[in-house]
């Protein structure tokens, strides 16, 4: 790896306030919070403090390692970024590590005021930082691995990938008690199914995913309970009604609610998307259904997650959106047999399995 580092080293620095910025989304902001425990464990004393969204914030909620969390609401009137770079301003950091890279996050890491302001080098946004790293040309790692190299400048060299995300006591008991509602005890095998995803090339058919459950519940006597956020109700109700097993579908919550489910289940499987990497926080065996994205970058890289993929000459193509003649090839082609097989896979890791 390059490091293409300005002015002054990075490695003796000793930063006394330090701020992390990631806007969004859901899924990167809790993927980041392995950086944020290393620079926790390398400046013990110093104040920490996370830039991002309402929703993602969400996921911060409870961090050990945190000492605050600043949020810029979504989306951000010029009024309200102006007040965000004041406030930024005001606390005076040394330090900015800004994971985003995009043009609003290096405006703000720009005129922080800080003396140290690193990223990943992307020109023209490079000029607003004095301490860069290039990226690899095709990352070939979990994207966690590739993110705690950004802070090799500071002489933090970790590979410790573990992702942090709690809830309260309180939030576990409202999710012990739906379950217990449903009649779902703790002896029964629960599999959290995630059908839903924002991209379309990450998304399986709905349809394959109504089949998927039913094989859950049939072949294995599992207690299915499918995942959905903002948005995605009607999709997910119309999976559960194809469906002959009558899957849970949980309340509106929060993220903390979504972590509590998934603490307690004895499997995830669903598209690659934000709660997957929830699962992976809460130490639950994933399978990810993927499509146009990399495997090896998305997967955490234990034995207990793993991917399911068609294995198409185009994969992965990393596009958002696949039109004639392909029309998502990759996940149409991926059967439902073809899913199923691999979540019996995993039986080694869920203790559960019957």
């Amino acid at each position: 790896m390059r490091l293409l580092t300005r002015r002054t080293t990075l490695a003796t620095t000793i930063a006394t306030r330090i701020l992390v910025i990631q806007f969004r989304m859901i899924g990167d902001v809790l993927l980041n919070t392995p950086v944020v425990r290393a620079l926790r464990q390398h400046y013990p004393q110093s104040y920490l403090a996370y830039c991002t969204e309402p929703i993602p914030a969400q996921v911060l909620r409870g961090n050990p390692w945190l000492d605050d969390v600043l949020i810029q609401p979504r989306p951000a009137t010029w009024r309200q970024q102006l007040a965000m770079i004041t406030r930024v301003r005001q606390q005076r950091f040394d330090l900015v590590v800004d994971l985003m890279g995009n043009p609003r996050s290096a405006l703000l890491t720009l005129l922080s005021g800080a003396r140290h302001r690193l990223a990943f080098a992307r020109f023209p946004r490079s000029l607003c930082y004095n301490h860069l790293v290039a990226r690899q040309p095709e990352m070939v790692d979990y994207t966690v691995l590739e993110r705690l190299r950004l802070l090799a400048p500071l002489g933090i060299h970790t590979t410790d990938t573990a992702l942090d995300m709690v809830y309260s006591d309180e939030v576990g008991a409202e999710v012990a008690a739906f379950l217990q509602v449903h009649g779902v005890t703790p002896d029964d095998l629960l599999i959290c199914v995630d059908p839903t995803s924002y991209v379309p090339t990450r998304e399986w058919p709905g349809p394959y995913f109504s089949q998927l459950v039913d094989l859950l519940h049939q072949r294995l006597g599992a207690r299915v309970c499918l995942l959905w956020g903002p948005g995605e109700a009607a999709k997910v109700q119309a999976i559960a009604a194809a469906a002959t097993s009558q899957p849970l579908l949980h309340p509106p919550w929060e993220l903390a609610h979504i972590a509590a489910l998934l603490d307690r289940a004895d499997l995830f499987v669903g598209n690659d998307s934000a709660p997957k990497h929830i699962a992976v926080s809460q130490g639950t065996p994933t399978l990810s259904i993927t499509g146009a994205q990399n495997p090896v970058n998305w997967v955490a890289p234990e034995a207990q997650h793993q991917a399911v993929f068609a294995g198409l000459p185009c994969q992965p193509c990393f596009q958002r959106h696949c039109g004639p003649p392909l029309n998502i090839a990759c996940l149409r082609t991926l059967s439902v047999d073809t899913v199923f097989d691999a979540v019996q896979g995993l039986k080694p890791w869920v203790p559960k399995w019957k």
